[in-house]
């Protein structure tokens, strides 16, 4: 048996299970591709949560189990499960990732793991200290996050293999574990990348004088820094730039990014909606000519890829990950920090050049279908093959 272990919160309820549709895609590949039982180890669902793009399958019909596990915030596991879980770490023959300290538990015991590393330190002090007023409390924050990190290190160090996902965190883990593998996490299959021709006409419509539109989608969130594009959207509106800007998420900076909006007098340039199930986003996403991201951390967000998918060239601050993202795709600006001019005079100076914009999507659209879903999980699957004898062995 393979133990998965996951962050992405499930419920079950009346023999059905309502779970992210990205991660049920992607342990259904490992369940084909492996060929072995596999068993997911997930954190309940709260009755007050709402998952971004869930799905609701009944028990019957998974290919793999669910077994649920009761945690804290930080993902500590509940004392009464935590039996449960040492007896699932024991029983597996691979673990692929490290949650709820089961690399701590695999190591004792002996079982091979792979861990699968997401967030750079950088990044997990930036998640740490977000929305935290009081410089006491954010070193009190970073100091935890420090010591969640080092723990993690020590998981890195002690795996089969790393997976990274993303380019920051496969830097980072140079220097932890010989065999790492990076791999670039998103939904955008080949089949949902724009196509040449739909391209083409999206291309030509905007050369002849169509309104450029803008897109934003993604959690409302400060390390998202939503804020920060909407004030884009201000800015851009000063300079006299036509456009319009849509927002597509949920978080807790939605109400201030309504009242900013109307302070700006911005209402008919910049829309504000709600979540959408991830197939009817990218269906419009198609439809629109620039993504702007404002990500305040180095977070491997399959933002960046996604927007590639639907050939859309990207506008964002250069974070560690989208400063080698678009060294890699050639598909857009890459400005500084926190710094909404800055941005906001890149964007203009983008969409006044239609030869460079045209360029830009067209790459995003190469780079998605070299990185689709099934070409990335293919070499997560065929990295994680040669320890199937030994989970065979271990029968």
């Amino acid at each position: 048996m393979i133990l998965v272990p996951t962050y992405s919160a499930c419920a079950i309820r009346d023999g059905s299970a309502y779970i992210d549709r990205k991660f049920h895609t992607g342990i259904c590949e490992y369940v084909d591709g492996l060929g072995h039982e596999v068993t997911v180890l997930a954190p309940v669902l709260s009755p007050s949560e709402r998952l971004m793009d869930g799905v609701e399958l009944r028990l019957a019909t998974l290919p793999y189990r669910i077994e649920q596990v009761r945690c804290d915030r930080n993902h500590r596991v509940a004392r009464a499960d935590r039996e449960r879980v040492q007896a699932l770490v024991r029983e597996a023959g691979l673990i692929y990732g490290i949650g709820f300290g089961v690399s701590r538990i695999a190591r004792r015991y002996g079982t091979p793991y792979v861990a699968v590393a997401e967030y750079n330190w950088q990044t997990q002090r930036t998640f740490s200290q977000a929305g935290v007023a009081g410089s006491l409390r954010r070193l009190v924050r970073a100091a935890r996050a420090w010591l969640r990190f080092r723990a993690e290190v020590q998981d890195r160090r002690g795996a089969r293999a790393v997976h990274c996902n993303g380019f920051p965190v496969y830097e980072e883990c140079r220097s932890m574990n010989a065999d790492r593998l990076l791999y670039l996490d998103s939904r955008m299959t080949a089949e949902g990348v724009i196509g040449e021709a739909a391209l083409a006409d999206r291309l030509a419509a905007l050369a002849a004088g169509r309104r450029p539109r803008l897109l934003f989608s993604g959690r409302f969130e400060p390390a998202k820094g939503v804020m920060d594009a909407v004030e884009v959207g201000a800015l851009l509106a000063a300079l006299g730039v036509d456009f319009d800007f849509d927002f597509y998420g949920q978080g807790a900076e939605v109400t201030s990014m309504g009242e900013r909006v109307q302070a700006a007098g911005l209402q008919e340039r910049v829309k504000i909606y709600q979540p959408i199930p991830f197939p009817e986003l990218m269906d419009r996403a198609r439809t629109y000519d620039l993504f702007v991201c404002c990500h305040l951390q180095d977070d491997p967000s399959c933002t960046y890829l996604e927007a590639s998918g639907a050939g859309l060239p990207i506008a964002g601050y250069g974070n560690r990950m989208w400063s080698a993202f678009a060294e890699a795709a050639k598909n857009g600006v890459v400005t500084p920090m926190s710094s909404p001019r800055s941005l906001a005079d890149a964007i203009a100076a983008l969409l006044s050049d239609a030869g460079r914009l045209a360029s830009c999507a067209r790459n995003s659209r190469a780079f998605a279908l070299e990185r689709c879903f099934e070409r990335e999980f293919d070499k997560r699957i065929e990295a994680l093959k040669p320890l199937v004898p030994q989970l065979d062995a271990g029968r």
